[in-house]
C-alpha cells in the first residue's frame, strides 16, 4: 500500500495561473510572490526500517532481561497475552527506544509515572529497553538502547550501535521528522484519545506530509502583501490628518496651498512636489542632505549595551564550564566506559595497563560510573555554554549595521567611524567583540550627535517658520507616494487572494483524496455491516489552526461523528486516519506497531480488523499486541498467515515469549516425543498417549469445521465459536469437521477418507484402547493418529471439489 508521489504543487499552481483569466496585473503578482519548492534530501539516513527484536529489562512489566524476536520482512505478527502479562510493556520499549518518549505518559501526572515506570520487582536491574533495528536495503542490523542512569524517568542515554560495535548517532538511522509525521506507533491510549473533536495535531501531520507548507505560505504572502498595502495606506492617511491640523497654525502662503493639495479625495502630490522645489537644485539638495544627517540615527546604546552585557555572560559561563572541553571530555568518558566493559566482561580486577593486581575491583567501577555522569555532564554544560556564546556573538553582529548608503559617497570623519563600527562583524572572539563593539558604539553615537545637532542647527537657519512644514512635508510625500502604490497594489493583491483561495482548497482536496479514501477503505472493512458511513476527510484552516473535518452519515444522514458512534467504532476511525498516515510512500518505517486496537469491538469489527492487518501486512512489518483472543480466531477463522507469540508472565516478573505453532503439528510433537520415552510405565501410555493423540485428531477437526462452517454455511466468527463450543465428545468433533453437523454418526464418513480410523476414534474412549506394550506399538498410534488429522483437515476442500464436479 503506497502512494505515488505527487505532482509538483508549485508547477500546478502556475499552470493554473496561465490558464486564469485574472488581469496581466494580478498575474504577475502572483507570480512574485509563489514559494519555491522546498528541498528535499534524505538527510543521510540509512533507508528503510524494520524490527528485528524488542528488549525490555527493569522496565515496566518486564523484570529479568527479556526479547520479543520478530521475523523479518513484512507480515502480521500477534503478540498475545493476558493482561499484565508485559506484553504492551513491549510495545512501550520500543516507542521509547526510538523516540525518547512514551506516548502513554502524555497528559497524566509526573507523579502517577515516577513510580511505576521502573519494574517493582528488580530494583537490581538497570531500566533499559533495546530494539534491534534491519536498516537499509540491505537489513543492516543496528540497535537502538535506552538505558537509565538515574532514578528520573528522564534520566536516561540513547546509545546507537553497529553490527561491528561502533556507536552511530541516532538521527543518522531514524528520521526525527518522519517519527512525528509518519509516526509507526499506535498506544491504546492513543487509541483511544486521538479523536478529539478537531484532530488538530492529525491535520497539522497532513499538511506536512503532503507538503502542502507550500500552500500555506503562498496564502500567507499574498496575505501579508495585502496587510503591508493597508498599513501603508493607513500611515499616509494619519500622516495627512496631523499634517492639516499642523498647517492650519501657520499664516503662510505656502501653508495654505499645501492645505489644498491635500485636502480632498484625491491629494495633488504635483503641488506639493512644486511647493519642496521652489528653491534651486543645488540648494535643495543641500537641504535633502542635512535633512537625513538630522534624521541619523546611530546604535542604541541601551540595545548595545544589553546584548554586549549577554555576550561577557555567555563568555564567562562558558570559561567555567571548561570551554572548549566537551570533546575531551566525550573521549575520557568513552575510556572510562571502556575500562568498565573491560572489567565486566573480564571479570578481573587486575588493571590490563599497568597489571595492577586488584585495582580494579567493585569500588573502582563505582567510581568509574560516577566519573563517567561527571564527564558526560560536563561534556553537556561545555556545548551548551559554546552554543549560548555563538548565540551571543550573532546577536551583536546582528546590531552592527552596514553605513547608509547616502552616507557612504561621504569622505567625513563620520563615515570613518562607521566604517569601524562595521568592522565588528568580523571579530568572532566574545571578549575582543564585546570590547570593541562597546567602544565603538559609543563613538558611533557621539559621532552621529554631533553630525545631528550641527545639521539642525544649519536647517534652522532656512526659513526657520515654514522649514519644519517643510521637512514634514517631505516626509508626507514619500509616504503617499508608497500609498498611491499601495492602493493599486492592495486592489490586485485581493483579486489574487480571491482567486487563490478556492484553488488551495481545490489542491490541498486532490492532495488529500489517496488518503480519504483509504481511509474509508479502511473503515469499511472495519464497520462493513454499521450504520455509520464515513465519506469524505477534509482538512480545513492552516497549520496550528486547523482541523480535520469528517462526513459521518447514519442510515444516509449527515450527523456528528463523535456522537452517533459506539465505543468501538470510534477505535476503528482511529485506525482509519491512523493507518493512512503511518504508511505514506515517504515513511522510512516499513514497520507498524498497534497496542490492543481490539477492545470494545464487535465480532463483525474483530474480522474487518484482521482484513486490514494483512493487507498493510502484505508488504510491511505488522505487530499487534492483544489481550483479546478473538483476533487470534478470526486471524484463523479467515485463513489468514500470521505469526503468533505469547507473552507469559511468572512470579517477580519474570516474562516469557514462546511461538505458538500450528495445534495440531504441536500435539503429534508432543504425542511422539511420549511415544519414543522407553522409560515410560506401562500404565502411563496405555492412558496418556491416546488422550494426547485424542487433542491433535479434535484439533484437526475444529480447524476443519470452522473452515467449513465459513466457506460453506456462510457463518460468521461469533456463530462458528458458539458452534464449536457445543461440542462435547470426540465423535461430535468428527461429526461436525466432516458432515457439517454434530448430531450425525460420522463412521463411514471417516472410513471412507481414513480406513481403519473410526477404530482408532474407538480407541480414543477411555477404556477401550488396547494395550500399547512397545515403543513400536506408540510409534504405530502416533503415525495412524497423524494419517487420520490429515485426512480430516483435507476432506473439506476435497469434498467441495468433488461437489463442483
Amino acid at each position: 500500500m503506497t502512494d505515488q508521489p505527487p505532482a509538483s504543487l508549485r508547477a500546478l499552481l502556475l499552470d493554473r495561473l496561465r490558464h486564469s483569466d485574472l488581469a496581466p496585473q494580478v498575474q504577475e503578482l502572483l507570480r512574485e510572490l509563489v514559494p519555491d519548492e522546498p528541498a528535499t534530501s534524505s538527510g543521510g539516513r540509512a533507508g528503510p526500517v524494520q524490527l528485528r527484536s524488542i528488549t525490555a529489562a527493569g522496565w515496566r512489566g518486564v523484570g529479568p532481561r527479556t526479547t520479543l524476536e520478530l521475523p523479518p520482512g513484512p507480515g502480521l505478527v500477534v503478540v498475545a497475552g493476558p493482561n499484565g502479562s508485559g506484553k504492551s510493556s513491549f510495545a512501550e520499549a520500543a516507542e521509547t527506544a526510538l523516540t525518547g518518549r512514551n506516548s502513554r505518559w502524555d497528559g497524566r501526572r509526573a507523579t502517577d509515572w515516577q513510580k511505576g515506570w521502573r519494574n517493582l520487582h528488580s530494583p537490581d536491574v538497570t531500566p533499559e529497553v533495546c530494539v534491534e533495528l534491519a536498516v537499509g536495503e540491505r537489513g543492516e542490523a543496528l540497535t537502538v538502547r535506552r538505558a537509565w542512569h538515574g532514578l528520573k524517568v528522564d534520566e536516561a542515554r540513547t546509545k546507537v550501535e553497529g553490527p561491528d560495535g561502533s556507536e552511530r548517532k541516532l538521527e543518522e538511522v531514524v528520521d526525527a521528522e518522519a517519527l512525528d509525521l509518519a509516526r509507526p506507533f499506535l498506544p491504546y491510549s492513543e487509541l483511544g484519545s486521538m479523536i478529539n473533536g478537531t484532530l488538530g495535531g492529525l491535520h497539522d501531520a497532513f499538511f506536512k506530509l503532503l507538503g502542502l507548507e507550500l500552500l500555506a505560505e503562498f496564502d500567507g504572502r499574498v496575505k501579508d502583501t495585502a496587510s503591508e498595502c493597508e498599513q501603508a495606506i493607513k500611515h499616509a492617511d494619519a500622516l495627512t490628518a496631523q499634517l492639516l491640523d499642523a498647517l492650519g497654525t501657520l499664516d503662510d502662503p505656502r501653508s495654505r496651498e499645501a492645505t489644498q493639495a491635500l485636502s480632498g479625495a484625491n491629494r495633488d502630490l504635483g503641488r506639493v512636489r512644486a511647493l519642496l522645489g521652489s528653491r534651486t537644485p543645488a540648494a535643495e539638495a543641500e537641504l535633502a542632505r542635512l535633512r537625513q544627517h538630522a534624521s541619523l540615527a546611530g546604535p542604541d546604546l541601551a540595545e548595545v549595551g544589553g546584548a554586549v552585557g549577554r555576550l561577557r555572560e555567555a563568555a564567562a559561563a562558558a570559561e567555567e564550564a571548561r570551554y572548549g572541553s566537551a570533546e575531551e571530555a566525550r573521549r575520557l568518558a568513552r575510556l572510562l566506559e571502556a575500562a568498565i566493559e573491560h572489567q565486566r566482561r573480564s571479570r578481573s580486577a587486575d588493571c590490563p595497563v599497568c597489571g595492577a593486581e586488584n585495582r580494579l575491583d567493585r569500588a573502582w567501577a563505582e567510581q568509574a560510573r560516577t566519573e563517567v555522569e561527571r564527564l558526560q555532564t560536563e561534556a553537556a554544560d561545555a556545548e551548551a555554554a559554546r552554543q549560548e556564546v555563538a548565540v551571543a556573538v550573532r546577536a551583536v553582529h546582528d546590531l552592527v549595521q552596514p553605513v547608509p548608503v547616502w552616507l557612504r559617497g561621504e569622505n567625513s570623519p563620520l563615515t570613518v567611524v562607521w566604517q569601524e563600527w562595521v568592522q565588528c562583524r568580523g571579530i568572532t572572539h566574545p571578549r575582543e567583540l564585546a570590547d570593541r563593539v562597546e567602544r565603538a558604539a559609543a563613538t558611533l553615537d557621539d559621532a552621529c550627535r554631533q553630525v545631528r545637532e550641527e545639521a539642525v542647527q544649519r536647517l534652522s537657519a532656512h526659513d526657520a517658520a515654514w522649514q519644519p512644514f517643510a521637512v514634514r512635508l517631505a516626509e508626507w510625500l514619500g509616504a503617499e507616494e508608497a500609498a498611491e502604490a499601495a492602493r493599486e497594489r492592495r486592489k490586485h493583491a485581493r483579486k489574487a487572494r480571491a482567486w487563490l483561495r478556492p484553488i488551495i482548497d481545490e489542491l490541498r482536496d486532490e492532495r488529500l483524496r489517496p488518503f480519504a479514501q483509504r481511509s474509508q477503505e479502511v473503515w469499511q472493512k472495519l464497520c462493513e455491516h454499521s450504520s455509520v458511513t464515513l465519506g469524505s476527510v477534509t482538512l480545513a484552516g492552516t497549520p496550528g489552526r486547523g482541523k480535520v473535518e469528517l462526513d459521518v452519515s447514519v442510515d444516509d444522514m449527515s450527523a456528528p461523528a463523535y456522537s452517533v458512534m459506539s465505543q468501538g467504532e470510534l477505535h476503528s476511525l482511529a485506525l482509519s486516519l491512523f493507518l493512512p498516515r503511518a504508511t505514506h510512500a515517504d515513511s522510512p518505517f516499513g514497520f507498524l506497531v498497534i497496542d490492543d486496537p481490539v477492545q470494545s469491538m464487535d465480532p463483525e469489527k474483530v474480522e474487518g480488523l484482521a482484513r486490514v492487518l494483512d493487507a498493510y501486512a502484505q508488504d510491511r512489518q505488522v505487530i499487534v499486541f492483544t489481550h483479546d483472543t478473538r483476533l487470534q480466531q478470526a486471524i484463523a477463522h479467515l485463513g489468514i498467515k500470521a505469526t503468533v507469540l505469547r507473552v507469559s508472565r511468572q512470579t517477580d516478573s519474570v516474562v516469557g515469549v514462546e511461538t505458538l505453532t500450528d495445534p495440531v503439528e504441536q500435539a503429534l510433537a508432543e504425542a511422539r516425543a511420549v511415544s519414543l520415552d522407553r522409560g515410560l510405565p506401562q500404565d502411563v501410555a496405555d492412558h496418556v498417549l491416546p488422550a494426547m493423540c485424542r487433542v491433535a485428531v479434535e484439533a484437526a477437526c475444529l480447524e476443519t469445521a470452522r473452515r467449513r462452517l465459513r466457506d460453506e454455511k456462510g457463518l460468521g466468527l461469533r456463530a462458528v465459536e458458539e458452534r464449536v463450543e457445543s461440542l462435547d465428545r470426540t465423535k461430535t468433533y468428527v461429526s461436525l469437521a466432516l458432515l457439517g453437523d454434530e448430531q450425525q454418526p460420522a463412521r463411514a464418513a471417516v472410513e471412507r477418507i481414513c480406513p481403519g480410523g473410526w477404530a482408532l476414534i474407538e480407541a480414543f474412549n477411555s477404556g477401550t484402547h488396547t494395550p500399547l506394550p512397545t515403543v513400536d506399538d506408540r510409534k504405530d498410534l502416533v503415525r495412524r493418529t497423524k494419517a487420520l488429522a490429515a485426512a480430516i483437515r483435507s476432506s473439506a476442500g476435497a469434498q467441495s471439489t468433488g461437489g463442483a464436479r
